[in-house]
């Protein structure tokens, strides 16, 4: 296989990442080793893939770092234990399109060509929009609970007669976190279209006619469908699958190993849906299923 100065660059900036995000604790060991592998695959199928991949991780813990003190105020202790990402986590949220680019590089080589029209193959054109998809519904699941909490209206459980309940219950949905979670796929979508025209050519896609311009669009709105689609899927299975512990009496969400002391200081209680999923699996369900929404909706797109 002939290594590519393309490679050459995303691999050093893999690196980079690597150990940045080491060094202000972003992951942990596992976590950091698990995306230095994650990031050398995908930079295999070209810079598109890659950007993907990096404008998720940035993107998304930026959202998670913005007012770190309200929300842990409303979390608790839960909410910082979770932000440094272990490889099980980071694997969860990038298992998927990784896989995805082990099927793509040895079939098609690099690159995504979205724009090149003559690409009429149906499987390629599933497995960039499950790859794309995958990463708009994490997106959006992100943008959707991190900013979603700050907003000043009470949440809802849309399964529970559109109950309100206090933030930070798995599953629960405003309309602002709605907003936010269409936003963060557009995002990842905005991201998908601007490397497509550097790998088509900034002079060939201005010249290109109106259906091509006409497809930049219709990514960029797919992306805000698939945002509200997973995050969707995400607060169905969030409020029924996963289990939510709060505390009634200290006004916060609890982990489950905290349960049995605040029973003992005589708090009360309150428990929202099953302990079947943790947060790490419902993001895998997720992504999984709304990427393969994705890849059919990518084939109609064309």
């Amino acid at each position: 296989m002939e290594i590519s100065i393309e490679f050459i660059i995303l691999e050093l900036i893999t690196i980079l990442i690597f150990v940045v995000a080491i060094k202000k604790s972003l992951l942990t060991i596992g976590g950091a080793y698990s995306a230095l592998i994650v990031g050398t695959i995908i930079s295999l199928c070209g810079f598109e893939y890659f950007v993907i991949l990096a404008g998720f991780f940035f993107s998304s813990t930026k959202a998670t770092n913005l007012h770190k003190q309200i929300k842990t105020k409303l979390l608790g202790k839960s909410y910082l234990k979770d932000k440094k990402r272990n490889a099980i986590q980071v694997l969860c949220k990038s298992l998927f399109p990784t896989i995805v680019c082990l099927v793509l590089f040895p079939r098609y080589g690099k690159g995504m060509n979205l724009f090149n029209l003559d690409q009429k193959e149906k499987f390629k054109l599933f497995l960039d929009a499950f790859f794309i998809g995958f990463f708009e519904s994490a997106n959006a699941d992100t943008w959707a609970s991190e900013l979603g909490i700050l907003s000043r209206e009470q949440p809802i459980l849309i399964l529970k007669g559109f109950k309100s309940v206090p933030k930070g219950i798995n599953g629960a949905i405003s309309r602002y976190g709605t907003v936010c979670s269409i936003l963060g796929g557009m995002f990842i979508s905005l991201v998908v279209v601007v490397c497509n025209i550097l790998r088509f050519g900034i002079m060939n896609y201005i010249y290109s006619g109106i259906e091509v311009i006409f497809l930049s669009i219709k990514i960029l709105l797919c992306g805000g469908v698939i945002g509200f689609i997973g995050s969707l899927i995400d607060s169905i299975l969030g409020q029924t699958v996963q289990l939510t512990i709060y505390n009634i009496t200290k006004e916060c969400v609890i982990e489950k190993e905290s349960e049995q002391e605040a029973i003992k200081n005589g708090d009360e209680l309150k428990y929202y849906g099953k302990d079947i999923f943790n947060n790490s699996g419902i993001n895998l369900v997720t992504g999984v299923i709304t990427a393969i929404i994705s890849g059919y909706i990518g084939i109609l797109l064309y």
